[in-house]
């Protein structure tokens, strides 16, 4: 799992059908047999273990502050898969390897501890864990008149003026908000392949909305607990981390950025479209189903000629509109679904580098290509009831799946070969550096406090650029089928390792390591092949619908 949650909820309906029974005067036919399930799709059997009772909770840890509102899950293992458990007087599921998990009310917050009693036979074991909860919200108290106010007609009317005028100069300061100064964001890469951006957030500790690159400069409005308010264009306001936003001379700030005449040229892994405007400018990037638009934030647009390539056959048109005093929008009008692209800059010229689609083996999709495989965490992880930690199964199923590829003919970049931590960070860049057709990254999940572990404890695939959504839809396909377990679809989502638009990129939740029998399950090589082939499945079906007649290259 990630080190914030996000998995979906899934509800679930029971039907219930009930009916008298019906007067038979023929033989009834025989029910038609349920559709037989692969082998594959069952768990392993849990082990068996019964050894002496010895109660350890995994989850929560002692004093641990528990956020649910009225029930909550918990879960570890007692000794033996023989005995009983019960938690706070409620029965609790005890599996054969003695690991268990239960999902009760919350003891009282005059007494906030579970208290854990195992038997077996003549065999007791207890157990009492101290839990907390957040300190309840203060509300603020309106203060006390200490005097009856002067209700005269005269003394309102004053009231209301005063009280206008008041509102009207908070409208006014509020509508001017003029900039304090100018900043820039880090220091300018003179390298065209920086993978250095840094983040725009909506509000301050918001989500990351918007990637600026190395050296772009802004008006700067304010700077607020640690967050600096800086201005995208007349309309457009975000925040920015303040360490990263340097301030420099009004000078250097005030230099209109204007585009030039535009290109389109060749390049080795596709096309590039080159937009001279002087001063580094702030942007977004959104997909369409062909095509790429550019947001150009404080720029005036002024080109008056596109130069094309003869030899070009991605790229349809480039066309410009100014949607304001100060932003623009250049669409890129592609002749198939983007696969991958890339913005930088080169001196002064915002390059959009469009990467083209990889040439397909029809027999053997995944033959020539470059496969991005990342062993989800250390550092953190989730942990299951009995201990495996999530970097811990991640590894061998990472290593079977590289060997899966290979096999079937691709090249594979590991992110992590060892227990040693690699920086979530640097996984991607070590991607995009390797020039790879598709990233994967293998995870783990587990549930936030308050929610039921028992209704949707299945398979999950992530994605947070347009063009990764077919990879994800394929790749889930085949971890459903390999897995066997619940499908949860596919989810959009901002995510570290999924954020990179060189290539693919896709985050599978194939288990919930917090549910004992998972748990289990993926301790064994049987299942973690099987995790590693639904993968490799689902690549090679993303690539053989890539590469099929009618796609468009």
């Amino acid at each position: 799992m990630l080190s914030r949650t996000r998995v979906p909820l899934v509800a679930l309906a029971l039907a219930v059908a009930c009916a008298r029974t019906p007067i038979v005067t023929a033989p009834a036919p025989a029910p038609a047999p349920p559709p037989v399930r692969p082998t594959t799709a069952a768990l392993p059997a849990v082990p068996s273990v019964d050894g002496p009772l010895s109660i350890r909770v995994q989850y929560p840890s002692a004093n641990q502050v528990i956020t649910s509102r009225d029930s909550n899950f918990i879960f570890g293992q007692i000794g033996s898969g023989r005995a009983t458990l019960s938690i706070n007087g409620h029965p609790a599921r005890v599996y054969p390897n003695g690991a268990f998990l239960a999902f009760v009310p919350n003891p009282p917050a005059g007494a906030p501890r579970y208290e854990l009693v195992a038997g077996r036979g003549a065999d007791t074991s207890r157990l009492t864990l101290a839990i907390a909860y957040p300190p309840p919200r203060v509300m603020p108290t309106r203060p006390i008149a200490t005097r009856r106010p002067d209700l005269s007609p005269r003394s309102r009317a004053d009231s209301f003026v005063a009280v206008n005028a008041r509102i009207d100069s908070l409208r006014t300061r509020v509508a001017r908000n003029d900039p304090i100064g100018w900043v820039q964001l880090g220091i300018p890469n003179a390298a065209a392949d920086s993978d250095r951006t840094m983040i725009g957030r909506p509000i301050p500790g918001g989500t990351y909305k918007w990637f600026f690159l190395p050296g772009t400069v802004f008006p700067l409005v304010a700077r607020v607990n640690g967050a600096a308010r800086v201005r995208l264009d007349d309309d457009l306001d975000v925040y920015v981390d303040s360490t990263e936003a340097r301030a420099i001379p009004e000078s250097l700030g005030v230099e209109r950025r204007i585009t030039q005449n535009m290109k389109v040229r060749p390049s080795a892994d596709g096309v590039d479209l080159v937009i001279p405007m002087g001063q580094r400018a702030p942007f977004y990037v959104e997909e369409g189903d062909r095509s790429i638009t550019l947001t150009l934030y404080g720029v005036r647009a002024n080109t008056d000629l596109v130069n094309y390539s003869s030899a070009d056959s991605m790229v349809r048109t480039v066309e410009w509109t100014q949607l304001t005093e100060a932003r623009a929008r250049v669409t890129v009008d592609l002749r198939a679904t983007p696969y991958g692209y890339l913005v930088v800059w080169e001196g002064n010229a915002l390059v959009l580098k469009i990467r083209g689609r990889p040439a397909i083996d029809a027999s053997s999709p995944l033959r020539g290509l470059v496969i991005a495989v990342d062993p989800g965490h250390p550092p953190i992880g989730a942990t299951g009831p009995t201990g495996l930690w999530e970097p811990q199964a991640t590894l061998p199923i990472g290593q079977k799946l590289k060997a899966i590829l290979e096999q079937r003919g691709a090249r594979v970049i590991m992110t992590r070969t060892t227990a040693d931590a690699v920086a979530l960070e640097a996984r991607p860049i070590m991607a995009r550096r390797a020039n790879v057709n598709a990233f994967v990254s293998i995870h783990l999940n587990a549930y936030p406090d308050g929610v039921n572990p028992f209704v949707a404890p299945g398979s999950g695939t992530y994605f947070f650029r347009a063009h990764s959504a077919p990879l994800a839809r394929s790749v889930q396909r085949g971890l459903v089928a390999n897995l066997g377990l619940q499908d949860l679809g596919i989810n959009y989502d901002n995510l570290a390792v999924v954020r990179a638009t060189w290539y693919p990129a896709v985050l599978c939740e194939g288990a919930f390591l917090m549910l004992p029998d998972q748990e289990a399950a993926l301790r064994t090589p049987e299942y973690q092949e099987r995790y590693a082939r639904g993968v490799a499945d689902g690549l090679e079906g993303y690539f053989r619908a890539l590469g099929a007649p009618g796609q468009s290259r």
